[in-house]
């Protein structure tokens, strides 16, 4: 009986290995196969769609507009409707566009337009090295890049970006982006210029210049530089300079206008409050023939807290000094005195209500009749 019991004891004891062996080896040959599909996958590119690759996005605004002068009519206005199409060709190739449908109807007689505010291929050509070719948004400004309602306080963007910059602005042609690490980044630019003669039929005026590359005159491009740092907590500063051959886009044997753009600001966040400052100033050769329009200006102060993580005050203060392409051939000096609240619902859906007292100190100009109260509401996704 004892003999019986070793012996089956070592008949056991030498086929354990033998099946232990075999299964480290059946259990090597299905990791290899699987690893070899894995391969076959990132070879092959394989995902579960093409989709997979494409990204949408966007925003939008409605706004409000009561004004406490009796003799201007009220508005209420959805402003803007914004689409972003991109697609990612590769980790280092990208596509990005942008459409924007603005208050609510576009076509003849209508008060909107749609319009094609980006549409660009972008190129990383090292890995802290960028190169975008298309139609872009010039590097400029806080909001020309950054717009989003939620992004924002107030219900109207100022005026200092929208009259003097003036944004949103875009322009085709070709930019180099580097991070040189540490916070410090730089751009700069060759693009499409303004045409601020025929484009909007308001001489002088910056903002009726814009062409939106839509058949633009292109007898004369302009280059944009800017430089910007954000190394350190909260902080964020930036200058930018842009100069421009003829800003009229004139024919041979006319006058050119060249103009130069110099913009900076700076913005630092401390605990719950923002603080923020930006000038941006125009200057024109004198054969703009307007001694007035030469230089145009403004000035934006901004002080912001937010007293929950949803509900945050703010109060600004703009002062500009522009020609709007009126008869009198001179500028518009205005103030604009905002205070107001924002409640953010969702991180990306806001509510918004403020109010601005505007002054001009330009003669003929009525200072209550811009007076208003405002709300809004904006999101983005």
């Amino acid at each position: 009986m004892l003999k019986r019991s070793m012996l089956a004891m070592a008949v056991a004891a030498t086929s354990v290995p033998a099946f232990a062996a075999q299964s480290v080896e059946d259990l090597q040959k299905q990791i290899d196969i699987l690893a070899q599909e894995v391969e076959s996958l990132k070879e092959n590119g394989s995902s579960a769609s093409p989709l997979d690759k494409l990204s949408i996005g966007g925003y939008g605004e409605i706004h409000y507009n009561n004004y406490l002068e009796r003799d201007k009519d009220d508005q209420i206005d959805a402003h803007r409707f914004v689409l972003f199409f991109g697609y990612d060709y590769s980790d280092k190739v990208r596509f990005f566009s942008e459409f924007e449908l603005e208050h609510s109807l576009a076509g003849e007689g209508k008060p909107g337009e749609v319009e094609l505010e980006q549409a660009y291929i972008q190129i990383d050509t090292t890995a802290n090295t960028k190169l975008t070719l298309g139609q872009f948004l010039v590097p400029v400004g806080i909001l020309n890049e950054t717009h989003e309602p939620d992004t924002f306080y107030g219900v109207e963007r100022n005026n200092l970006e929208s009259k003097i910059i003036p944004a949103t602005w875009w322009e085709a042609g070709a930019m180099f982006s580097q991070d040189l690490g540490a916070g410090l980044t730089y751009d700069i630019a060759g693009h499409s210029g303004l045409n601020m003669f025929t484009t909007g039929g308001a001489p002088n005026k910056i903002r009726s210049g814009r062409q939106k590359v839509a058949e633009a005159n292109g007898n004369k491009g302009a280059v944009t530089g800017r430089v910007r740092y954000a190394g350190l907590p909260g902080l964020d500063v930036a200058a930018t300079v842009q100069y421009q051959q003829d800003v009229f886009q004139a024919e041979p044997g006319f006058d050119s206008v060249a103009g130069v753009l110099i913009e900076a600001h700076a913005r630092y966040t401390l605990g719950a409050a923002t603080f923020t400052v930006q000038h941006a100033q125009w200057e024109f050769d004198d054969a703009i023939g307007v001694e007035a329009a030469e230089e145009q200006s403004g000035l934006m102060g901004e002080i912001s807290y937010k007293l929950t993580e949803k509900f945050g005050v703010f109060a600004r203060h703009t002062e500009l000094d522009w020609n709007d392409g009126g008869a009198d051939l001179e500028n518009t000096e205005r103030t604009d005195s905002t205070a107001g609240v924002n409640y953010w619902i969702m991180p990306r859906v806001v509510l918004k209500a403020d109010y601005t007292d505007v002054h001009y100190d330009t003669d003929g100009k009525d200072n209550d009749a811009d007076d208003n109260i405002s709300l809004g509401i904006g999101w983005s996704f």
